[in-house]
């Protein structure tokens, strides 16, 4: 009886690898896994052109101001540039599907990254990046951002519905350097993180209104404000279909 059993564990031992690596080489060789729960989006801003629906590989729209192509720098080969031009007021923006519809459901996992140079830091510059609902809007009414108000030294971290938020200090001074800016909305809230390091967590306000990827700088004197972005990434997570 022991050498029957014996037996018997030795072809289980034998068999159960054998189903596992079935069961993972299956999903490895499935075309839709693991696409079909997951989005991951790129863009290096190294194709397209300046006009709006067509900038980058992704087509970004811009709305005001002007856009401009920046020569490449050291690691950094595709940069776009968003200028208000010198009206007062403007404000000029750098969307994904700004105007055919928003592309972001901030009730699901998901996260969203820019690596971006404010050019102009002063107290005439108001800028905002991540994710908004109307990104031609300063306010928007909606959205999930980093925020510099004109008088602000620090960045803040933005979670806003219908027009009431939460608004964070994260501690980090505002500079004229390309920094990484990335929020990450999961179960327990949004993160968001600067040159990937979390600075704020934010768990109140938090829209469920579908929301555009993208940024905005206004002027709020007769003088043109600028904003350089070099990468962009928006991945989502978890999902079903």
């Amino acid at each position: 009886m022991k050498h029957i059993i014996g037996i018997f564990i030795g072809i289980l031992s034998f068999i159960i690898p054998l189903v596992s690596f079935s069961s993972d080489f299956q999903q490895q060789q499935n075309p839709l896994y693991p696409f079909k729960s997951s989005i991951f989006l790129q863009e290096e801003f190294l194709g397209g052109s300046t006009a709006s629906n067509s900038i980058g590989a992704l087509g970004w729209s811009a709305a005001n101001g002007t856009v401009g192509n920046l020569a490449g720098e050291t690691n950094r080969y595709g940069i776009i540039r968003r200028d208000t031009s010198a009206v007062l007021g403007t404000v000029a923006t750098l969307a994904i599907n700004s105007g055919a519809g928003a592309a972001t459901d901030p009730t699901v996992n998901h996260s969203i990254m820019f690596a971006s140079r404010l050019n102009t830091n002063d107290a005439n510059t108001t800028v905002r990046i991540g994710a908004l609902n109307s990104p031609s809007i300063s306010p928007p009414a909606n959205g999930i951002f980093f925020e510099k108000l004109d008088a602000d030294t620090n960045w803040f971290c933005v979670t806003r519905s219908g027009g009431v938020q939460t608004r964070t200090d994260s501690g980090i001074a505002v500079n004229t350097s390309l920094n990484n800016f990335s929020y990450t909305r999961n179960s327990s809230g949004v993160l968001f993180s600067i040159n990937n390091t979390v600075v704020c967590t934010n768990t109140t306000n938090i829209t469920t209104t579908f929301l555009n990827p993208s940024l905005h700088i206004v002027t709020s004197a007769a003088a043109a404000k600028t904003i350089d972005t070099d990468y962009a990434q928006i991945i989502f997570t978890g999902l079903t279909r």
